[in-house]
Formats: structure tokens, sequence, C-alpha cells
């Protein structure tokens, strides 16, 4: 009990040091190409729904949807588990800050499906039904998960041109790592439940 208390307070040090300016950048980022998504869906509805189906697809074949056509918790924790690894390690490519790809795709995925409803005359009310209440979760465990990715991106390039700045790299991945333990995993766990449990509930509430 007392290491897990110690894990605790570790991390607290380090969110309340340079890590939390990234993530209220990464935060605002989102926000942003998610508004820029909407504009671009209003505009542009067929190409938006062209894009939504595409995501459909892929999320159609990751096994996210069981064989009886509901969603799958398993398979919801799989992927979105591998999502916001896979946005934390693009992190250790210098230079290219691949994370914010993750940002954008995501920040333009939800834009771009309120832009949707907003043209098809659906309200927006549905659209919050379907998002907020597992988004609650997911959305801010994507901000942490990409957020790390940036600040291990930052070291890596500090490293690479020897920057004074620079971290000692085992003690950055110690800090990135109690982030996503401590704060992503849980979150994505309760995501997934919510999603697969209650988001189902809520919109055959509002539809």
């Amino acid at each position: 009990m007392n290491w897990i208390k110690e894990q605790f307070s570790l991390m607290g040090g380090f969110l309340r040091g340079g890590f939390r300016r990234t993530l209220g950048l990464c935060a605002i980022g989102l926000a942003v190409v998610a508004v820029a998504g909407f504009a671009i869906g209003v505009m542009l509805p067929e190409q938006a729904v062209q894009v939504i189906g595409a995501f459909m697809a892929q999320i159609e074949e990751s096994g996210v949807i069981s064989e009886e056509g509901t969603l799958s918790v398993a398979g919801m924790l799989m992927n979105n588990w591998r999502a916001m690894l896979v946005s934390a390690a693009y992190g250790f490519i210098p230079f290219l800050f691949l994370p914010v790809i993750s940002l954008v795709m995501n920040g333009l995925l939800l834009g771009l499906l309120a832009g949707i409803f907003q043209t098809e005359g659906t309200s927006l009310l549905v659209y919050a039904a379907g998002i907020l209440p597992h988004g609650i979760f997911e959305l801010p465990a994507l901000i942490f998960s990409i957020a790390c990715g940036v600040t291990l991106c930052r070291n890596m390039c500090r490293l690479a041109v020897s920057s004074p700045d620079r971290r000692p790299m085992l003690e950055l991945l110690e800090d990135l790592l109690r982030v996503m333990v401590l704060v992503v995993a849980p979150l994505t766990v309760l995501a997934a439940f919510v999603e697969c449990y209650i988001t189902p509930v809520i919109m055959g509430a509002v539809m």
C-alpha cells in the first residue's frame, strides 16, 4: 500500500511540472481540431460521410463488435489500449511529433460526426448521448496518452541534439509509465464498460 501511495505521489509531482502545460495544449488542440472537423462536416457532408464510413469499417474489422452484433468489452478494451499505447509510443521517433497525428485524427472524427448530424437534421443531443457518456473517460485518456507521446518526443529531440534541457530517459519513462498505468489504463477500462452497457441505453432513451 505504501508503494502505491508513493507511485501516486511521484506521478502527482510529474503532473504538476511541465507535463501539465503539454496536457493543456493537447486538450486545446483536440478541441480546435474538433471544431474544424465540424465545419468541414457541414460544408462537405458527402466527403464527411465517406470518412466516417471508412472509420466504421475499421471498427468492425478490429473485433470491437461481437458475433451477436453488440459491442464487446474485451474488444473495446484491446482496441483502446492499443490506440493509447501507439499514441504514446510514437514519441520514440524524434522531431516528427507523430503523436499529434492521433490528436488530429480523433479530433477530426469527432467534429465530422457532429457535422453529419447537423446537416442531416439530427439533434446534437443524440450526438452528445452517443459520445459523452464514455467520452468523459475516453477523451481524457486519449489526451493523457498523446501528451505522454509529445513529452517523450520532445525529450528524444533534446537527446538527439545534446540539449542541456534533456532528462535522463529512464527517469522520464518511469514518469510516463506511471501516467499510462495509473491514469490512462483505468480510464480506458471505465470507457469500455460505459460504451458497451450505458451509452446504448442513453442512446435508446433520446432517440
